[in-house]
C-alpha cells in the first residue's frame, strides 16, 4: 500500500469483492436448473456492457434487452424473468448461501475510525437490498454509486468522474478494491486510484491477492491489525 499520497479513501466493489460470489453462482445453478441457458446469456450480455455509457438507466435497460433479443415479445419475457425470477433468486442466494468475506465489518469500522472515506461502486441495481441480505447497509459507506442507475458500467470515464466527485478526494489518495480486471482494475486506472485485486486463489503480487491479504494491507495502511471479533 505504499504510494505517492497518504491513503485517504477506499472504494470497494461489491459482488465478488466483499463476498465470494462462487457460493451465489452455485446457488443460482442449483435453484434455477431450467434457466441455465438464460443465466449464461444474461451474464454474457451484462459483461458485454463493460465500459459503455448510454446516458441513463432507461437507456441501458433498453440496450440490455435489445442485446438479449431483437423480438419485442421476447424482450418483454426477458424483462419479466429478470424482475420476477433472476433478481429475487439473487437476493435469496445472498441470504441463504453467501456470507461476507472474513473481517469486512472490522475493516470498515477501522478504516472509518482512522478518518478514511469509504465508497461503494457497484454496476448493478438493487444495492440496498443486496447489502441488507449480507448484513450491510448503504450507511456503512460515505458514498454509494450504482452505475447502472446512471446508464453506464465500469470503467466508463463518466463513472470515474462521478466517483471522484462523490468521494471528494483525488484519485491518488484512494485505492479501489475489486475482483474484475476488465472492470474494476480499469476503473481504478481511469480514476487515478491504486488497485487491490481480490481473487480466491493464485499468485499474490502487488495487484492481485486473496481477500485476507487485501484486508491486511488495508489495515496495515492505517496502523491496524486484523483480530477476529464479533465485528468480523
Amino acid at each position: 500500500m505504499n504510494g505517492p499520497s497518504p491513503l485517504r479513501g477506499v472504494v470497494f466493489d461489491l459482488d465478488g469483492t466483499l463476498y465470494d460470489k462462487r457460493a451465489l453462482e452455485w446457488f443460482m445453478v442449483r435453484n434455477m436448473p431450467l434457466s441455465l441457458l438464460r443465466l449464461l446469456r444474461y451474464t454474457r450480455v451484462r459483461t458485454s456492457l463493460a465500459g459503455l455509457d448510454f446516458g441513463s438507466g432507461l437507456a441501458i435497460a433498453r440496450e440490455t434487452l435489445r442485446r438479449l433479443s431483437d423480438d419485442p415479445n421476447e424482450q418483454e419475457r426477458w424483462a419479466r424473468w429478470i424482475a420476477e425470477r433472476y433478481e429475487p433468486a439473487v437476493l435469496r442466494g445472498l441470504r441463504e448461501a453467501s456470507a461476507l468475506q472474513p473481517g469486512v465489518h472490522f475493516v470498515l469500522a477501522r478504516l472509518r475510525a482512522a478518518g478514511l472515506r469509504l465508497g461503494l461502486v457497484s454496476d448493478y441495481r438493487g444495492v440496498p437490498e443486496r447489502l441488507a441480505a449480507l448484513g450491510l447497509a448503504p450507511g456503512d459507506f460515505d458514498f454509494v454509486l450504482v452505475t447502472e442507475e446512471l446508464g453506464a458500467m465500469k470503467p466508463a470515464p463518466r463513472m470515474a468522474e462521478v466517483t471522484l466527485a462523490g468521494m471528494g478526494l483525488p484519485g491518488a489518495a484512494m485505492v479501489m478494491v475489486g475482483d474484475r480486471a476488465f472492470a474494476d482494475q480499469r476503473f481504478a486506472a481511469a480514476a487515478g486510484m491504486r488497485f487491490l485485486g481480490v481473487r480466491p486463489r493464485g499468485k499474490v503480487d502487488d495487484s492481485w491477492m486473496p481477500w485476507s491479504v487485501a484486508r491486511d494491507r488495508l489495515l496495515h495502511a492505517v496502523g491496524e491489525r486484523y483480530v477476529p471479533t464479533d465485528m468480523s
